[in-house]
């Protein structure tokens, strides 16, 4: 499996968005090719069994309706425009079209179920029916997820992990826990690592949890988006998933993050 290309350029978070273009929208997406940059999507499944690109599970923070994607047809989200644009949630089929090959693509499937497969399974069907060719991996939370990911298809397969506090208080704390310190990873043997870059400080002790993982498979570092957080992946991070930087900012960083052994060699990084 040869999945260099994840790290040889950045990757745009949600597209390359702004105030005239939101994430998760058509024209984010083509800005972001056009400056030659991988792009991070979220996809969900509507009622009606339709893969669609966005982020959140409900609409009210980006099209301010208070709906979830899961309980709405296609046809009802497409009434809904994207923060007072023109523009609506694209479906996984056209976000492929218009992609097609020319940048890699870095797919989050959403949900926290380990045993409902059914974002993952209809994602994988929908790349399958329109027999996509680009470069294309595939990452979440779900450890369900990346497991169903792994035995049913070819793509790298990442686990997103996010950061552990002390100060904890909500009960899902063992969760956060179990996530921050990579507990998943030796479960799921993921092809790559992504890493909330809040869980590291470049002016604090190393991150042990990243440090040993680094050795074992390449890690992207999310979401960076200020020069701080910039410092911190340039530390830690193979490649980074970013947002609201210059884009001649990060230009400079192709090729100069921390190289990886396995990606030298193109070997099976997680062995």
């Amino acid at each position: 499996m040869n999945f260099q290309w994840l790290f040889a350029r950045p990757i745009a978070h949600r597209g390359l968005h702004n105030e005239e273009f939101p994430e998760n929208s058509m024209p984010a997406y083509q800005l972001a090719i056009d400056n030659d940059f991988n792009i991070e999507i979220d996809v969900h499944v509507t009622k009606d069994g339709h893969v669609v690109v966005f982020h959140d599970d409900n609409l009210k923070r980006v099209c301010g309706i208070d709906k979830l994607i899961k309980d709405c047809t296609l046809a009802e989200l497409k009434k809904y425009p994207l923060a007072n644009t023109e523009y609506t949630i694209p479906t996984f089929k056209d976000f492929l079209a218009l992609v097609d090959g020319k940048v890699g693509i870095l797919c989050e499937i959403k949900g926290i179920n380990p045993f409902n497969h059914r974002i993952v399974r209809e994602t994988i069907k929908v790349l399958k029916e329109v027999d996509y060719k680009g470069d294309i991996a595939l990452q979440s939370f779900d450890f369900g997820a990346v497991l169903y990911a792994k035995r049913h298809s070819d793509y790298a397969v990442g686990e997103l992990c996010t950061w552990c506090s002390p100060d904890l208080k909500h009960l899902r704390w063992w969760a956060t826990d179990f996530m921050g310190k990579m507990l998943v990873c030796n479960i799921t043997h993921p092809d790559f690592v992504a890493y909330d870059v809040r869980a590291c400080d470049a002016s604090l002790p190393e991150n042990k949890w990243i440090v040993k993982w680094s050795k074992k498979v390449p890690v992207l570092m999310w979401t960076v988006k200020s020069d701080e957080t910039l410092e911190t992946a340039k530390k830690y991070a193979n490649n980074i998933i970013f947002e609201d930087l210059d884009p001649a900012l990060v230009n400079e960083l192709a090729g100069k993050l921390l190289p990886f052994r396995c990606l030298e060699k193109n070997l099976p990084c997680n062995k």
